[in-house]
């Protein structure tokens, strides 16, 4: 299985919560910021894990962030 991502929907999906700042994010993930920065900028893969931590806190499903191919 392989994870695909997009950064720019974490961001986008972030900004339409109001929630302004990634360090905000981290706090009400429990994920990290410079982890969450690299989510963005799609330098880091994304894990089943953390996008349900993340669409918990922004909303949504979690699906929204990853694309599971085979």
């Amino acid at each position: 299985m392989r994870v695909i991502y997009e950064g720019h929907k974490l961001r986008k999906a972030r900004l339409e919560a109001a929630i302004g700042s990634q360090k905000e994010l981290a706090e009400k993930t429990g994920i990290p910021a410079n982890i969450i920065s690299d989510l963005e900028r799609g330098k880091r893969q994304m894990s089943p894990t953390w996008a349900k931590r993340l669409a918990e806190a922004i909303g949504g499903n979690w699906t929204d962030f990853i694309d599971l191919t085979q």
